[in-house]
């Protein structure tokens, strides 16, 4: 007997797309990825599937991480099954016009991003791919915003990190990651930075269209324009839709000018997680008792840690495949 009915395209990627299905035996909307039918996105779904299983063991309203269903196979294609949830981050910003949130608004989505990096964090767990893209909110309508964190495809273990492999999306690479260095979960901190920068002021702090690009915009990390395009051959192109002198000028271009305190706050907050040797950078819990969060009752908490691990094996391409209409 068929389970799901699709009902529309919510979006799609290199693993395969997603789609909003009705699932007929429960009666709730839930959204189910789709993977494709190629062995290395197979292997990556079998990756995913391992670290939403060691994640089971946290409350994900409480750790702000999407709730996972479980996986079925439709003929060849893994299928992973997820509550369904309003819109992304970006969506809702370009919904804004892309205008900057207030301080009030910004608040409780950080201290919720940083509440589940602290609990990735306590589980060893690099997220790895975190971006506006990538937080869902659960109800657009409500305030303040209930946000969760989604795509766990780049996810891994810290034991399991091998430095010069390809994570993150570029416009919030970390550092150490684009230099192929050893990493850790402080390059989810760097894209939380990001983010806020962007959330704050309405524009990306490093956008590009290629990886070339990427490193011309942050060619003052590590080498000049003059020494970039000797090496390279590539003269660095300027995309920034803000060029600035250092990180105190985010102030600057932050629309709730009514707050300057708490705007100054958070740059601060935003410098440490920029920080650039990431033994230095700020830690997920030290975000939570930073001083920006000090005025705002926190939307979920830090605590009830998780320390136990479902041993559970993910799939082998020989289990059983279930149906998906018309999928």
């Amino acid at each position: 007997k068929d389970t799901y009915s699709p009902l529309s395209f919510l979006g799609e990627g290199g693993f395969g797309f997603v789609t909003k299905c009705h699932n007929l035996v429960t009666d709730k909307m839930e959204a189910i990825k789709v993977n494709k039918n190629h062995p290395s996105v197979f292997h990556q779904a079998r990756a995913e599937i391992a670290i939403l299983k060691r994640l089971q063991c946290l409350d994900p309203d409480t750790c702000n991480i999407v709730k996972w269903n479980g996986y079925f196979f439709d003929r060849d294609h893994v299928c992973l099954n997820f509550e369904l949830l309003d819109q992304s981050l970006y969506s809702y910003m370009v919904g804004r016009d892309f205008r900057g949130l207030s301080m009030a608004e910004l608040r409780p989505i950080l201290f919720q991003l940083a509440t589940t990096l602290s609990h990735l964090r306590s589980m060893d767990i690099v997220h790895a791919d975190l971006k506006p893209d990538n937080v869902m909110i659960v109800d657009s309508k409500k305030q303040p915003l209930k946000v969760k964190l989604i795509d766990f495809g780049l996810a891994r273990p810290v034991s399991a990190v091998e430095p010069g492999v390809c994570v993150q999306t570029t416009w919030y690479r970390a550092p150490e990651v684009m230099l192929h260095l050893p990493f850790d979960e402080a390059i989810d901190v760097w894209s939380l930075g990001l983010v806020a920068a962007e959330l704050a002021t309405g524009s990306p702090l490093y956008p590009g269209d290629t990886e070339k690009q990427r490193h011309g915009q942050q060619r003052w990390m590590f080498k000049s324009p003059e020494q970039f395009a000797y090496e390279t051959g590539v003269y660095a192109n300027e995309t920034r839709c803000q060029r600035l002198k250092c990180l105190d000028d985010l102030e600057h271009l932050m629309m709730d000018s009514d707050h300057q305190t708490e705007q100054r706050l958070l740059v601060d907050l935003i410098k440490r997680m920029l920080e650039l040797d990431p033994d230095q950078r700020i830690k997920p819990l030290e975000v939570l008792q930073h001083p920006f969060f000090a005025q705002s009752p926190p939307q979920s908490s830090p605590g009830n840690i998780c320390v136990q691990m479902p041993k559970e094996e993910p799939p082998t391409v020989s289990q059983q495949p279930s149906s998906l209409v018309n999928l």
